[in-house]
C-alpha cells in the first residue's frame, strides 16, 4: 500500500476550513462546464486491448469470456463522522477475474465544498485524479482497464456525473455505480419522479418479469425513449435485497451499457461491485486510523497542558512558601 499526499489544492491539516457555499452564478459555470465536457466523451467500446464477449442464450448484459482484462479499479471518498470536510480519497486495483485487491492507496484530503445533487465531481474529481497519476507514476504496469466509480456517468440530469467526469480527465474506461437516483428533468426528457417511485418500477418490473429481467431494469426517458443506464441487481445471491434496493449502472467514458452491465455482474460478489465496496471498506479503514490519531494527538495535547498547570501551580507555590520563610525570619 502507498500512502500518499497529494496536491489537490486543498489544505490535508484537521479543522479550519470553512465550506465555500456555491453561488447560482458558480453552479450556472459548473453546468456549462459539464455541457462543454460531456462533448468529449465516447458512449461506446473504445478499448482496443481488451474485449468481451457476451452470452448468446440469454440477455446480452452477460460476459461469457474476456480477453486482456487484467485490472480493474474501484475508487470512493470517506468521511470523518463529525464533519463532511475531512475525508479519505482511496483508488484500489483488483486483480480481474479474481477479484484479490493487488494495490491500494488512500490520501487525507479537506474538500471545501458540500455535497451539492448533480455536482459530485467538482467536490471530489481533483483528489481520484490525482491518485490515478500516482498509480500511473509508481505503478504503471498495474493501471485498469476500467474504474468503477461511486457516482454517476450519463445517467445525470445533465448527463454528466463523477464517473464520466473522471473517465474524460484519465481517459481510462469507467463505469458509474451509484446507490441513489438522480432524477432527470431537461434537456427535453424526463427519467423518474423520485428516487422511491424508480425503486417501486424496479420492483414491480422484476415481479412481473421474472423469467426474463435477470434482475435488471432499462431506464428510459419517457420523452425519448434515450436509455440512460440500468437499475440492477447484481448479486443474483442477493436478488431479494437487490429487489429493494437496486444500483444504477451507467456508462462513464469508453465504454457501452451492455459492457458496463456485464462488468458490473461479473465483479459483484455483494450488492456493491467489489472494485467499489473494497475501496468503501478500505477508505472507512483508514478514517479509522486517521481518528485515532487524531485522538491520541489530542490526548497528548490534553496532558501536556494539565503538566504544564501543575508544574506551574508547583512553581507557585514554592515561591510562596519560600516568600512566607523569609517573612517569618524577619519577625
Amino acid at each position: 500500500m502507498t500512502d500518499t499526499p497529494l496536491d489537490t489544492n486543498a489544505s490535508n491539516e484537521q479543522g479550519g476550513t470553512q465550506y465555500s457555499i456555491p453561488t447560482q452564478t458558480q453552479k450556472q459555470e459548473w453546468a456549462a462546464q459539464q455541457s462543454a465536457l460531456k462533448a468529449g466523451l465516447v458512449l461506446e467500446d473504445d478499448h482496443p486491448d481488451w474485449s468481451i464477449t457476451f452470452k448468446q442464450d440469454c440477455s446480452s448484459y452477460y460476459a461469457e469470456h474476456t480477453q486482456g482484462i487484467k485490472y480493474v479499479g474501484g475508487v470512493d471518498l470517506s468521511f470523518i463522522v463529525s464533519n463532511n470536510e475531512d475525508a479519505i480519497a482511496s483508488l484500489i486495483i483488483l486483480s480481474f477475474p479474481s477479484l484479490k485487491v493487488v494495490y491500494e492507496d488512500h490520501a487525507k484530503v479537506k474538500l471545501t465544498l458540500p455535497y451539492i445533487a448533480g455536482y459530485l465531481a467538482f467536490r471530489e474529481v481533483g483528489p481520484l485524479q490525482a491518485l490515478v497519476q500516482n498509480l500511473r507514476t509508481n505503478r504503471p504496469e498495474l493501471e485498469p482497464q476500467v474504474i468503477f466509480v461511486d457516482g454517476c456517468g450519463i445517467l445525470h440530469p445533465r448527463g454528466f456525473g463523477l464517473a464520466s467526469h473522471l473517465g474524460l480527465l484519465t481517459g481510462i474506461p469507467t463505469i458509474g455505480c451509484s446507490k441513489n437516483f438522480l432524477v432527470i428533468h431537461g434537456d427535453g426528457d424526463v427519467l423518474g419522479s423520485s428516487p422511491t417511485e424508480i425503486k417501486v418500477r424496479f420492483r414491480d418490473y422484476l415481479a412481473q418479469n421474472a423469467n426474463t429481467a435477470e434482475g435488471m431494469m432499462l431506464l428510459q426517458g419517457t420523452v425519448t425513449g434515450k436509455v440512460y443506464g440500468a437499475a440492477l441487481s447484481a448479486s443474483t445471491s442477493r436478488v431479494a435485497e437487490g429487489a429493494q434496493n437496486p444500483i444504477y449502472v451507467s456508462v462513464g467514458h469508453k465504454l457501452s451499457l451492455e459492457t458496463a452491465v456485464a462488468l458490473v455482474r461479473a465483479c459483484s460478489q455483494y450488492r456493491i461491485p467489489e472494485p467499489i465496496r473494497q475501496a468503501d471498506l478500505k477508505s472507512r479503514k483508514e478514517i479509522r486510523k486517521w481518528c485515532e490519531e487524531l485522538a491520541k494527538t489530542k490526548t497528548a495535547r490534553s496532558n501536556h497542558s494539565n503538566n504544564n498547570g501543575q508544574s506551574s501551580s508547583r512553581s507557585s507555590n514554592s515561591s510562596n512558601n519560600s516568600g512566607s520563610n523569609k517573612e517569618t525570619g524577619k519577625r
